[in-house]
């Protein structure tokens, strides 16, 4: 199955449509090659048990999935930040990031980490996609790709 074909078959099992599926993944898709992010594939960090960007329980707390562009720079996140010598990697595509983002509501939302930009803080920059900002367009509620910097944003 190729990744536009998994949203779309987790979108409809959502209750949501195969149309405003591929119209979410073209408004994810522009967002990101307009800042010059889009890559395939993104490097995740593969969790077990709740941990960082994994989406799993945590006593409420919201989370966030950190999608970087390559291996190397999530594991250079990963020992910046003492997340474990050996930490597990998952590539992924965009498609696949955005259909875990509509099914886990513990996900608030997706960072496109760009490693150009400088981290501030203890989060690195990039281009930021909102759960809530994509479930309204799986809804049909927005348009196709939408104004610049909608749903989006810059850390």
């Amino acid at each position: 199955m190729d990744d536009a074909a998994l949203l779309v078959a987790a979108a409809e099992r959502l209750g949501y449509r195969a149309e405003d599926a591929r119209a979410a993944l073209a408004w994810a898709s522009a967002r990101l090659a307009g800042r010059g992010l889009l890559r395939a594939p993104y490097y995740l960090f593969r969790g077990g048990g709740g941990g960082a960007g994994s989406g799993g329980g945590g006593a409420g707390r919201p989370r966030l999935l950190l999608a970087f562009p390559s291996a190397d720079a999530a594991l250079g996140f990963a020992q910046r930040r003492g997340l474990g010598a050996a930490p597990r990697l998952l590539g992924l595509g965009l498609a696949p990031i955005l259909a875990t983002l509509a099914q886990r509501p513990a996900i608030e939302a997706a960072l496109f980490v760009d490693e150009a930009a400088a981290e501030a803080g203890p989060l690195p920059g990039g281009l930021r996609l909102e759960r809530a900002e994509l479930i309204a367009r799986l809804a049909g509620a927005l348009g196709a790709i939408g104004a610049a910097g909608e749903g989006e944003k810059l850390v």
